[in-house]
């Protein structure tokens, strides 16, 4: 069906950036490309001690254009019916823009400086600021932070731009504005050059920027001028019409249609949040959360207005109106760290290898390096291996905030511990403390949401952890006493940029129609084992006893 509409998806991830060349009638995905962000994986630009996490647009760039022209270089004729892109990225991760909408670290004096990048939503050097607006909102006649749980975030838009204030008086000189970087890469492909013209997306605004049509837009001026001075007129440059992701940011350029091979009409979605595509690619829905599982984790679900009313739910991360779905009351919980926190036990096992073996003169230099590779690789997939076990009461356990907390009631400060060790405690018994402690942490976010009178009756797993780990998937169901669905799209992230392009391209009339049409059924589903929730529900107790403890900074 070559003649028949096809569209694109972007997926830009914390680590690379996927496209989906996707059938818009019958779903059918023809092809993706993947590209790896060099300077990123070169870990340019981050500091880890003082979690700075930057991005050079140039990797964005770079990544968009190979990733476009793999496809169209690969499938020439069905290039030519490609009608629509639209794109989903990292957020908040916003940047620092001059006037003609340009990133600053595009312009010489600034190529080389993290202030003029995109600050990474994991960036968590605005923390100051952060308490200081929640501070300052809670203080304030409307409090701006309901959208966020009564917590405003470091991982947040205004939190990292206040620090960069702060942090570099000289970068103000040619600070027009800022872009969030799924506005940024629509804006991009449609040759916008001017903030006035920029169309901004409900997704990353209305959950990470303190707007809200309550409020009439951003708040208000004598707000910036209690925080800083200086906001006040860069605020005011901001566009307050927000716009909804099955509306058009734009049409391609003629520079960008032949640089990438497209036709001179395709149309370019607004962009959107990753985790918000990656919910309406696995099928997200009213009572239908999905739990978007990766180095951190993303719980979403919509719910309409009329059942929700003008209710404001304290604690939740981001709850936003025309978020993730048009139309609907979009939720957004999650955990700041979920796979990151296997990672780390990697890396704390791995420490022979790189400071012993690393240094032997027992072996040549590349023997050394494909041990050193080989073994690192096969910590987590080992561990994760071990046969399934039922839970002991009394084994070690963990809390999960080595990132700090995000759901509910954000907190960045907070740190994770374990307890519960003894001389015969084995690495298997860590990871698999750590597990249930992610586990935890998600009973705890999803617990909070149907408290508040939110009806979660499926549960719908995406993203590369519940593709490749059964054991953290059934200690998961367990935990939770649910059963667990998985989605069958690899790429539920691009799928759901995918989605949104067909309807911008108008070959669905809205996103609830092409999810019926694009979205892929349960590949597997995990049934609870209820011998162990009992189990797992009493060291659960254990659990919130520990974060309680370490909540105090005793």
């Amino acid at each position: 069906m070559h003649d028949a509409p096809h569209v694109i998806g972007m997926d830009f991830g914390t680590d690379s950036v996927r496209a989906l060349l996707v059938n818009a009638v019958t779903g059918e995905e023809i092809d993706s490309a993947v590209f790896n962000y060099p300077r990123w994986s070169q870990g340019l630009y981050c500091d880890a001690q003082k979690t700075q996490f930057r991005q050079h647009p140039l990797d964005h760039i770079e990544g968009l254009t190979s990733v476009i022209r793999s496809l169209t270089a690969a499938h020439p004729e069905i290039a030519k019916q490609i009608k629509a892109v639209s794109a989903d990225t990292t957020g908040s991760s916003p940047c620092l823009v001059d006037k003609e909408c340009r990133p600053l670290a595009l312009r010489p004096e600034y190529v080389e400086n993290p202030n003029a990048m995109f600050v990474l939503w994991k960036d968590h050097t605005g923390e100051k600021e952060s308490a200081e607006i929640t501070a300052l909102c809670a203080a304030s006649p409307v409090d701006y932070s309901v959208h966020t749980g009564g917590h405003y975030s470091s991982e947040n838009f205004w939190s990292k731009i206040v620090h960069i204030f702060r942090d570099e008086l000289e970068i103000k000189k040619h600070a027009h504005a800022a872009i969030e970087l799924c506005d940024f890469i629509p804006a991009l492909l449609a040759g916008v050059s001017n903030i006035a013209d920029l169309k901004m997306g409900y997704c990353a605004v209305s959950q990470k920027w303190l707007w809200s049509e309550r409020w009439g837009g951003y708040p208000s001026p004598s707000f910036f001028e209690k925080l800083e001075p200086s906001l006040q007129e860069f605020a005011s440059r901001l566009n307050t019409r927000i716009y909804t992701c099955d509306q058009a940011a734009g049409t391609i350029t003629a520079e960008w249609a032949e640089r990438l091979d497209l036709p001179r009409d395709v149309k370019i979605g607004t962009g959107t949040i990753d985790a918000h595509c990656g919910a309406v690619g696995a099928g997200v829905a009213h009572k239908t959360m999905v739990l978007n599982i990766g180095t951190s984790a993303c719980y979403m679900t919509v719910v309409p207005r009329e059942v929700l009313g003008d209710r404001m739910i304290k604690g939740i991360y981001g709850q936003g109106d025309n978020s993730i779905i048009p139309g609907l009351v979009g939720f957004e919980m999650g955990l700041s760290a979920f796979g990151d926190v296997y990672a780390w036990l990697q890396k704390f096992l791995s420490y022979p290898l790189v400071e012993i073996l690393g240094k032997s003169n027992l072996v040549d230099e590349a023997t050394k390096q494909k041990l050193i590779a080989e073994t690192r690789g096969k910590i987590l997939r080992e561990l994760d291996a071990m046969p399934a076990v039922a839970p002991d009461e009394n084994a070690p356990f963990a809390t999960d905030w080595l990132n700090g907390r995000r759901s509910p009631s954000a907190d960045f400060t907070l740190t994770g511990s374990l307890m519960g060790l003894r001389l015969s405690t084995t690495a298997p018994q860590i990871y698999h403390a750590l597990v249930e402690a992610t586990a935890f942490a998600t009973k705890t976010a999803i617990t909070h949401l149907i408290d508040n009178g939110i009806e979660i009756e499926r549960l719908v797993a995406a993203g590369g952890i519940p593709q490749k780990s059964p054991l953290v998937m059934q200690t998961l169901a367990d935990v939770l006493g649910r059963e667990i669905q998985v989605t069958g799209c690899h790429h539920t992230g691009a799928l759901g940029a995918a989605i949104q392009a067909a309807v911008v391209a108008g070959v669905h009339a809205n996103v609830q129609a092409a999810q019926k049409a694009l979205c892929k059924p349960a590949i597997r589903a995990y049934a609870p084992n209820m011998e162990n929730h009992k189990i797992h529900l009493r060291r659960y107790e254990k659990y919130k006893a520990a974060g309680a403890f370490t909540e105090k900074r005793i």
